[in-house]
């Protein structure tokens, strides 16, 4: 668990109604995510001394936590978060200093292993094609809205060699939904490591790999991971529309479905490749 404490220096020309769109900015961002688990703000609370402190005195302060300091690194590394500095800093006067720690008070993380268990799914199938045809596959994001039937359209933001940002249209459960996706690519090993960037509606986290294992010349593992939890409930219902433990229930039986039908998609695209190549 690692913390991230924001502490601000405002200046006398930024009114309360500029500083609460501020942190309402920030916490869509954090919260959105996928990366964040908790989020909170507050002002300073002024002491008799702080008249009279040689160093700048903060008036308002922001933390929130990560699982741990890769998450936080892929937090800091977001557009969306350096848009939002570039833009704030353009409206407003502020100071801004941070620190990033573990939870020294032990507040934070013994409540996360009473909420939101973190779920893993792995599903495998046995393809018939080489290693090579099935990769081509899945680097293909844009292919994907072709292939999985649900996927409505896929649509790439970012792209080198080694990662890919898609936003993806998906209908779930006879809703549409959209979200963002980065793309990790390992081309070496085979493997796309994945998470959402910008969450679906009921998704708190979503990340995982997809993995192309060679067993021989013309025979492919295909592995899919998942690791997801709801988002936290808002009111008691996440969504605005489940309890907590509906929302959970959904996603489990949503990953189970879509994690077959995926494999069976990705397969029987890779098969039918392999078997025009060696029409050829």
């Amino acid at each position: 668990m690692i913390i991230h404490t924001l502490v601000y220096r405002f200046a006398d020309s930024v009114d309360e109604s500029q500083r609460r769109e501020f942190f309402t900015d920030l916490e869509k961002i954090a919260r959105g995510s996928g990366l964040v688990t908790h989020f909170g703000h507050g002002p300073h609370h002024r002491l008799p001394v702080d008249d009279h402190a040689a160093g700048t005195t903060a008036n308002a302060v922001a933390q929130f936590a990560c699982r741990d300091l890769d998450d936080l690194r892929a937090f800091s590394e977001l557009p969306h978060v350096h848009e939002h500095i570039a833009g704030w800093r353009s409206r407003i006067a502020y100071e801004a200093a941070y620190a990033n720690h573990d939870d020294l008070l032990h507040v934070i993380a013994p409540a996360l292993t009473k909420e939101s268990p973190m779920h893993h799914t792995e599903h495998t199938v046995t393809v018939d094609a080489p290693a090579a045809i099935v990769w081509d596959v899945l680097v293909d994001v844009e292919g994907y809205a072709r292939i999985f039937p649900p996927t409505e359209d896929v649509k790439i933001l970012e792209e080198s060699p080694e990662h890919q940002i898609a936003r993806l249209t998906v209908d779930v459960n006879g809703e549409v939904q959209s979200w963002i996706s980065r793309r990790d690519i390992d081309a070496g090993r085979r493997v796309i490591a994945y998470r959402q960037l910008e969450n679906a509606p009921m998704m708190g986290y979503m990340g995982g790999e997809w993995r192309a294992l060679p067993i021989d010349e013309q025979t492919t593992q295909l592995v899919l991971t998942h690791d997801f939890k709801p988002r936290e409930p808002e009111d008691g219902l996440v969504a605005g529309k489940f309890t907590y433990e509906q929302a959970d229930e959904m996603i489990k039986a949503a990953v189970e479905r879509n994690s077959v039908a995926d494999l069976g998609a990705v397969k029987d695209e890779a098969e039918k490749l392999a078997g025009e190549g060696a029409a050829e």
